[in-house]
């Protein structure tokens, strides 16, 4: 990331009804730019100034002496500054954001630029910004600051997964390729099979079948007395059968000696006689062994009561330093009978490619989130430093950088009427909170121990419900 122009300065009411020009060249290509632009005060309320401007207007438009409707009056209760931003790029005109939110953040690219912009390289060359100045309030002055910034395309894309499944190799109701195609009409890019205490499964998982359908990463579902434990990836088989509470650091030291990663499946299940061993009891010591834990267990994930604890164990857990990746796992056993809500966890991946290795370094990095539908771009920005989820950096004032996308998988879970109207970065303090009306979302605030990005919106007629929760980025 390389800021290109950085700029704070002052409009004066002099200077309404004028343009200010800025320009810039840029000695590479990247692909996109970023338009960060913010004014204040956007809104003046002062009665004697408003009363006075008011009256003014109404001479200068011939309204003086007329009866006039209720309606007329809605445009004359508070003064508004406007300034907008227009770009040309080598003297071509590329458009402009004639919007009237006070902070914009504008993108462009040659694969689709901010609405209101064409589709435009991030080309080397001679840019030129024109803020057209369309009202500033007499007796008061705007402070404006613009920040251009060169982006690179991102090191991970990030794509969708269900890890919790199961087949006819224990309690569940599919062949392996009946599940496998279920996934890939669902819109999934790959799976976990987690067959409760075998592996029997995975002698099926061919790359004809991958090919045919989806990718999947070879798992099984510790299903023990004292907590069930999603295990991936591991080279050799480990006895689940003998783990007691006191001793699962010993187990999970040894899958992770034979290359595999562990995660806790639905932690706060009732367990016997309701659903024996669904409780997680264990006395985990040694968290750096847990790589990931199921916060969000089956379906309409925040319709249950286990998932809401889940978070907050979670939550406290980050808390106390541990570093643990969140993953939704539906618990997927048999065909639907009728559309349900879904999840899926969306796991960075290089270049997208998707692979058992990619898949379980992604998890192991940290590099996860959950929703049920709108997708996530998500970065913590320090200066010239850029953080993606699982990273590490210096504690202290960052700025989130979030652009929502309601694109994939959207006839999957568009019908429940999902739609985001707020996103969140939360850490060990609270929450920072601004409303979504389109574009990137950029939050300023303070890096403290662990970040992490949350969207709320709408859900099947309730308001303000959790539609997707990220990873954290840490701080030290």
């Amino acid at each position: 990331m390389d800021i290109l122009l950085q700029e704070k300065f002052t409009f004066v009411p002099s200077d309404d009804r004028t343009n200010r020009c800025l320009e810039f060249e840029t000695d590479r290509d990247y692909d996109r730019l970023e338009f960060t632009c913010r004014y204040s005060p956007k809104v003046i309320e002062e009665p004697a100034l408003v009363q006075r401007e008011v009256e003014a207007g109404f001479a200068r438009s011939g309204w003086v002496g007329r009866d006039l409707f209720p309606g007329d009056m809605d445009e004359c209760k508070v003064l508004m500054n406007f300034v907008t931003f227009s770009l040309d790029y080598e003297g071509k005109y590329v458009g402009c954001a004639h919007r009237h939110d006070p902070e914009q953040v504008i993108v462009i690219s040659e694969a689709g630029s901010t609405r209101g912009f064409f589709a435009q390289k991030a080309a080397k060359g001679r840019w030129r910004i024109v803020l057209n100045v369309q009202a500033v309030i007499p007796e008061h002055e705007i402070t404006y600051e613009l920040t251009a910034v060169g982006c690179e395309r991102p090191a991970y894309a990030y794509r969708p997964f269900e890890l919790h499944t199961h087949t006819l190799h224990s309690d569940g109701r599919f062949t392996v390729p009946q599940l496998c195609q279920a996934a890939a009409d669902y819109g999934y890019a790959g799976i976990a099979l987690t067959d409760h205490n075998t592996e029997a499964g995975q002698a099926e998982l061919t790359p004809e079948l991958a090919q045919k359908t989806l990718p999947a990463i070879r798992g099984i579902e510790w299903t023990t007395f004292f907590g069930h434990m999603l295990v991936l990836g591991c080279h050799e088989y480990v006895d689940w059968r003998f783990a007691l509470p006191e001793d699962i650091d010993d187990y999970t030291a040894q899958i992770r000696k034979v290359g595999g990663i562990a995660g806790i499946a639905h932690p706060f299940n009732i367990g016997a006689p309701m659903c024996g061993g669904c409780h997680w009891d264990f006395k985990v010591k040694n968290w750096d062994d847990i790589t990931y834990m199921e916060i969000w267990s089956q379906e309409d994930p925040m319709h249950r009561t286990k998932n809401i604890m889940a978070i907050e164990w979670w939550t406290e857990l980050l808390n106390q330093g541990h570093r643990l990746a969140a993953t939704a796992g539906r618990d997927w056993h048999r065909f639907d009978s009728e559309p349900v809500i879904l999840s899926a966890t969306y796991l960075g991946l290089p270049g997208g490619e998707v692979t058992e290795d990619n898949a379980i370094e992604a998890l192991r990095r940290g590099r996860t989130y959950l929703t049920l539908g709108p997708t996530m771009q998500i970065e913590v920005r320090q200066g010239t430093d850029s953080l993606g989820l699982g990273e590490t950096g210096k504690a202290g004032p960052c700025q989130v950088r979030v652009d929502v996308s309601d694109s994939e998988r959207r006839e999957h879970w568009e019908r429940w009427g999902i739609a985001v109207r707020e996103v969140r970065a939360v850490g060990p303090n609270g929450a920072i909170r601004k409303p979504y009306a389109g574009g990137p979302v950029l939050l300023e605030t303070e890096g403290d121990r662990w970040l992490r990005v949350e969207l709320y919106g709408e859900l099947n007629g309730e308001h303000m419900q959790l539609l997707a929760i990220s990873s954290p980025v840490y701080f030290e």
